[in-house]
């Protein structure tokens, strides 16, 4: 078999191997799985340390991330796939290893909300991620040893990272004339992909993958969804959302590229001083210096329904009933409470926009009305909807509060300093790539 032919590079744990491959063999004849899928168990796509990467979790956890990036499932597309999978999960066995090493481990109350949240954004009823899981042919190991991982390693860097960082009021009154400086210049909102280079004998292996990631996004596959899964940036998190920047926030390498970008287009692979990054150019904006980007409302809101196909009576009733709590209430709480005695719909959260982003309809009754007050009944498709602002938050135009900026600059230093965490690890680790 070809896991019993000798490898140049024997390592102390190798017996460890061995002994869990016999412990597999041994166990095979108790499943229901398929001859295939046995084969798969005991054949290895890598070895990282001392643990192995079957190609059976190699397998699933292509059929997962072509589930979830909208990637063909031609068999020549999953294959094209499979190098840049099973990069992903070596640094992912490699970062589980140090939590281990660490005493960190992952509670079933984590792992659990964690995956609630995954449903929530992909709009998914509770526990229906293991029946999509099943439709496609995925084992539930695949997802499970990635959330293992992704929680793992965000603790592993709270504690040996996040306590070094400081945040200095001097540094945080440099960041606020910097961001004044660049006060109407031009903005553009961008996504990325980085891939860090970490060795010089990898760097083509990068590249190929980052072609590779170019090809299936061009073919249709999501970008924030192969950022999730394949970007080593803090930014994999927000699906690779750099958020709106201007080029003078970014590399050279990187501003010269989106200086020729139009909205709605990818860059090719570009090179920089520790990877490859990949660009999608969003949209482009002046830097509005207009009063009202400044400002930020929260405000609640409640719907009078009307059904489809009331009467005449029936809708104006719900018009009076609408009118007499925009009479009465006289703030956001007063609105939830008359909303909830008359079942009214939709008055549960509190909204929170940028004013730059209101509609021209909630402009008068968001930014014009005292706080407290709420608006006449507007009819909508669903019924007499009334707004009420409850708060309106203004600081100086484009520049945010020295708390938030604290919290940035935390976040990038955590980014830079975690990457490099990650790269001394992988340069450290032994890795036998069998596929």
């Amino acid at each position: 078999m070809y896991i019993l032919k000798y490898h140049p590079r024997i390592r102390p744990g190798f017996p460890k191997i061995l002994t869990l491959l016999l412990v597999i063999i041994g166990a095979l004849s108790t499943t229901n799985i398929t001859h295939a899928q046995q084969q798969d168990l005991v054949r290895i796509a890598a070895i990282v340390n001392d643990e192995i990467i079957s190609v059976f979790d190699l397998e699933n956890r292509v059929r997962l991330v072509a589930a979830t990036t909208n990637t063909s499932k031609s068999l020549e597309k999953l294959n094209r796939i499979k190098p840049q999978v099973l990069r992903q999960m070596i640094d992912e066995k490699v970062q589980l290893q140090e939590a281990k090493k660490l005493n960190i481990r992952v509670s079933s109350r984590e792992f659990n909300g964690t995956i609630a949240n995954l449903e929530r954004q992909s709009k998914m009823r509770p526990g229906q991620i293991w029946s999509f899981l099943r439709s496609n042919n995925i084992d539930r190991s695949a997802l499970e040893m990635q959330i293992q991982a992704r929680i793992s390693w965000m603790k592993l860097v709270n504690r040996r990272i996040r306590q070094q960082i400081s945040v200095g009021q001097e540094e945080i009154n440099e960041e606020i004339i910097r961001l004044k400086n660049l006060k109407g210049k031009p903005q553009l909102h961008v996504l990325e992909i980085y891939l860090s280079v970490d060795r010089p004998d990898s760097e083509q292996q990068i590249r190929q993958i980052a072609d590779r990631l170019i090809s299936q996004i061009l073919n249709g596959a999501n970008f924030s969804a192969l950022a999730r899964e394949f970007s080593q940036s803090a930014t994999a998190a927000r699906g690779g959302n750099l958020g709106w920047i201007t080029e003078s926030e970014l590399d050279p390498e990187l501003s010269a590229a989106l200086s020729v970008m139009q909205p709605g287009q990818v860059s090719r692979p570009i090179k920089t001083l520790t990877g490859y990054h990949i660009l999608f150019l969003i949209n482009r904006r002046e830097n509005s210096t207009d009063k009202d980007s400044n400002i930020t409302i929260k405000y609640r809101q409640m719907m009078a329904p009307v059904l489809p196909g009331a009467l005449l009576s029936e809708a104006e009733d719900q018009r009076q009933i609408a009118v007499k709590i925009a009479s009465k209430a006289k703030s956001c709480n007063e609105l939830l409470q008359l909303a909830r005695s008359v079942g009214a719909t939709d008055m549960e959260l509190i909204h929170e926009v940028a004013a730059s982003d209101l509609l021209t309809w909630q402009r008068t009754a968001l930014l014009k009305n005292e706080i407290g007050k709420a608006s006449p009944p507007i009819r909508t498709p669903k019924g007499f909807l009334i707004i009420m602002p409850c708060e309106r938050i203004e600081q100086e135009a484009g520049i945010p509060s020295a708390k938030a900026l604290e919290e940035r600059l935390t976040r990038e230093r955590l980014d830079l300093m975690s990457q490099k965490y990650m790269r001394d690890l992988r340069r450290s680790a032994y890795v036998d790539l069998r596929q």
